[in-house]
């Protein structure tokens, strides 16, 4: 049993209705506010009141999550917490700064599902106001640099490494905005690279002008930033903008980018049309990517895998079901919680004992695949990174345990066992919103007591995607 540090009591609930695994991942969106003048009205909440939100927000976790202190001790979330809130000797503290804290705070006690969200309507004219860092770039942890991946600068370039910012080592910058992301360290890089310098609106200690030091260089280039608007055109560039695609590479390798478990009427309907061309073109070798995957409904990858195996599989085995009177309200004042689990469960749940639990590890059992039209049977790899998360982690892990295809790329952003079913909460003063996982998933060996990622059978750093068109070419055999 996996170790739950609340000492909670688990309550056996037989063969409930089998589950749908949906999953939902926190996305970091920029705010684009147009029609208005910069003009910064730093907002300001009351100390008590503060407080009182903060408090509020570890009992709720506490309440509501499966085991809130799975990384960080109780102890230290509250020695850090409690350091916060005795260096508050005004009356009112800068909405930023709680904000701030708060994100912190969550991210310790989130795999990656819960999180705060940021984007509070007082720190509008904040965020308009702010002057932004002009680039983004990617923390490589073995080398201990930072790479530039984006940028709106002619001189600042993708590939480039950077020393500093202002004299500030751009390294422990970047690991300080880590610690406003919940996850694992792959997936908590991936989210940062993602919107760096909106990370750094939190950090009191950076402010434009920006001093930055190129490495391996006694040289350096001051820039004065840009503003939000600017900043969301650089980091929305190269973004994907379809869930699901399908291209041929040199002419008979297949590239199917399943970029979102979404839709599962239209994804069906995709991969229908897909393997007919397949057919149809003669392709014998397939690379299906999932490394820009955050999640979804897992039901869709069913689909996928009835088209390259026959094997029984399971993507996962099994759910611990947190009760708490929170959980219990939202599911009750949200009618898709009773159309995913069914009323059954809903009526079980609401009978049961708060603060236990319910564990279903009868509800899921092997998957057996059954072939459908085009059913591929060619050569296949699937491409797995850091930024794989949610019910793609189910796909990875379950391709892996059940040795479907070879796996190729890097470890994914997520642990096999996660914590899922996000349920949103507003903070009582402030009303901040805060999303909290509710359900404990046990990944697909069953084994509840695993905290790793899903790892590649073949770990490629770079050039991910020209590896797999070789390997096909030269080393794949057929699954």
């Amino acid at each position: 049993m996996f170790l739950n540090d609340a000492g909670l009591s688990n309550i056996v609930i037989p063969k409930l209705k089998p589950i749908t695994f949906m999953k939902h991942l926190l996305s970091l969106f920029l705010l684009m506010v147009f029609n208005h003048a910069f003009t910064q009205s730093p907002a300001y909440i009351t100390t008590d009141k503060a407080i009182a939100d903060i408090e509020q927000l570890i009992a709720t976790f506490e309440n509501v999550h499966y085991n809130p202190y799975f990384k960080t001790s109780k102890k230290v979330i509250n020695t850090i917490k409690d350091e916060q809130l005795s260096s508050w000797k005004n009356d009112s503290v800068p909405m930023r700064q709680f904000i701030g804290i708060c994100m912190k705070l969550t991210a310790m006690m989130s795999g990656g599902h819960s999180g705060m969200n940021w984007q509070h309507a007082k720190l509008i004219p904040e965020i308009k106001a702010h002057v932004y860092l002009p680039f983004t770039g990617k923390l490589v942890e073995e080398d201990g640099i930072f790479i530039v991946t984006k940028s709106g600068l002619s001189v600042i370039v993708p590939g480039m490494k950077i020393k500093s910012i202002n004299g500030i080592s751009v390294v422990k910058l970047f690991k300080e905005c880590m610690a406003y992301s919940g996850g694992i360290d792959a997936y908590k890089i991936a989210n940062v690279e993602r919107a760096f310098p909106v990370y750094l609106f939190f950090n009191d200690s950076l402010k434009a002008p920006y001093s930055i030091a190129i490495a391996d260089s006694d040289e350096l280039f001051t820039t004065d930033g840009i503003r939000i608007a600017e900043l969301a055109k650089i980091l929305n560039s190269s973004v994907k903008q379809v869930d699901y695609s399908f291209d041929i590479l040199d002419n008979n390798i297949g590239l199917m980018a399943y970029n979102s478990s979404n839709n599962y009427k239209k994804f069906n309907q995709f991969l229908k049309a897909t393997f007919k061309t397949i057919q149809a073109k003669h392709i014998d070798k397939l690379i299906i990517d999932i490394r820009a995957n955050g999640g979804g409904n897992s039901s869709l990858n069913d689909l996928l895998l009835s088209y390259i195996t026959t094997k029984p599989y399971q993507q996962a085995s099994g759910r611990y079901w947190k009760v708490s009177e929170e959980s219990k309200k939202a599911y009750a004042n949200n009618k898709v919680y009773t159309k995913l689990f069914g009323k059954d469960f809903m009526v079980k749940y609401m009978k049961t004992p708060n603060q236990t639990v319910i564990v279903d590890l009868d509800s899921t059992g092997l998957v057996q695949p059954e072939k459908p039209p085009y059913y591929f049977t060619g050569k296949t790899c699937l491409l797995i990174g850091p930024s794989t998360f949610s019910s793609a982690n189910f796909l990875a892990d379950a391709v892996k345990t059940y040795q479907i295809t070879t796996l190729i790329g890097s470890p994914t952003g997520e642990y096999t066992n996660d914590f899922g079913e996000q349920i949103s909460f507003v903070l009582k003063n402030t009303k901040s919103e805060v999303n909290i996982s509710s359900t404990y998933d046990i990944g697909a060996n069953g084994n509840d007591s695993i905290m790793a990622p899903v790892y590649p059978d073949i770990e490629v750093a770079t050039d991910v995607l020209k590896y797999a068109m070789n390997w096909l070419e030269n080393n794949a055999e057929k699954k």
